[in-house]
């Protein structure tokens, strides 16, 4: 499940390896440059962006390319560990011990459909920005980012040879990437990366993730519900669903901003009450009238956590 980290390992844990004059040569592309506080030397460890100075040493990059040689599957839980173990033999640095500021969690699913399919059936997710591409979905807040775009494609584009496995085969991959403050997102004094492989934590990341995922309203496939069509108001309530289902919700919630942009209504409370109710009637009619493709990705999604052990 994990992919890209960004670690740092102060100097006060590896007094005495003298990692300043045992490091750079192992380095690609390396360079020298001034800060304030100190003089760095920056280059590649096998794929891995790299900065040291008297103040530590700091990695950033996809573990899972660094250990399996591509980024293309991600590293289970015993795959970290010993992606880790590597990482600090190979550097002769305790890098278990290392701070973890960004961990990326994702999951690649052999989907039914081309992934472009599903993107417009992911709407709003509350405190995040929604950001659609043509081969991309983003949402993001200030501290995590999630992320849904066709792996293959993305694999085609960097000039990797695509799987055997995976040629011709529809390959979407949902991926939470935790970027800021992760002590106080994970309620602890500091993540490291031995953190990252032990059983309670990688439980916890993984039910975050999937709840992330929960958390998007899913826009579905409307059509009259004639079984809850018992009074007008249902009728309206029906019709103006299908208004939203056909510019989408994110285009529908845009329209609200418009209207409190134009000072609309007479009471600023009422433009939330407009978007609950716009979010109300998307999942009022879920369980008769799914799209068959979101019960598809809810199925693949949901199914990680029975295997994340």
């Amino acid at each position: 499940m994990y992919d890209t980290l960004k670690l740092w390992l102060p100097a006060q844990s590896i007094v005495g390896l003298d990692y300043l004059n045992r490091i750079p040569p192992l380095l690609d592309n390396l360079t020298q440059h001034t800060k304030a506080d100190a003089e760095y030397i920056t280059g590649n460890f096998e794929g891995l962006k790299t900065s040291l100075s008297i103040n530590g040493i700091g990695l950033l990059g996809s573990l899972a390319k660094y250990y399996l040689n591509d980024n293309i599957k991600t590293l289970t839980r015993q795959d970290t560990q010993r992606a880790i173990e590597m990482l600090s033999d190979d550097l002769n640095l305790p890098m278990n011990e290392a701070i973890v500021s960004r961990a990326d969690v994702s999951q690649n699913f052999v989907m039914n459909y081309e992934p472009e399919l599903y993107y417009p059936l992911l709407g709003e997710s509350t405190r995040y920005k929604r950001l659609p591409n043509p081969q991309s979905i983003y949402y993001n807040n200030s501290l995590r980012v999630k992320l849904f775009y066709n792996k293959v494609a993305e694999v085609k584009h960097k000039r990797v040879i695509v799987p055997e496995i995976w040629k011709g085969k529809n390959v979407l991959r949902y991926e939470l990437r935790f970027t800021s403050r992760l002590p106080q997102q994970f309620n602890c004094n500091k993540v490291q990366a031995k953190s990252l492989y032990e059983e309670g934590f990688y439980i916890d990341i993984i039910d975050r993730w999937l709840k992330e995922y929960e958390a998007i309203n899913k826009l579905n496939e409307i059509n009259l519900n004639y079984n809850k069509m018992n009074k007008p108001k249902d009728f309206l309530n029906q019709m103006a669903l299908l208004m939203i289902n056909e510019i989408g919700q994110s285009e529908a919630l845009k329209l609200v901003d418009q209207l409190k942009a134009k000072n609309c209504f007479e009471h600023k409370e009422y433009y939330s009450r407009v978007k609950a109710d716009i979010r109300r009637l998307c999942k009022t009619y879920e369980p008769e009238c799914t799209n068959d493709l979101i019960t598809e990705l809810n199925k693949k999604v949901r199914q990680v956590k029975e295997y994340y052990r």
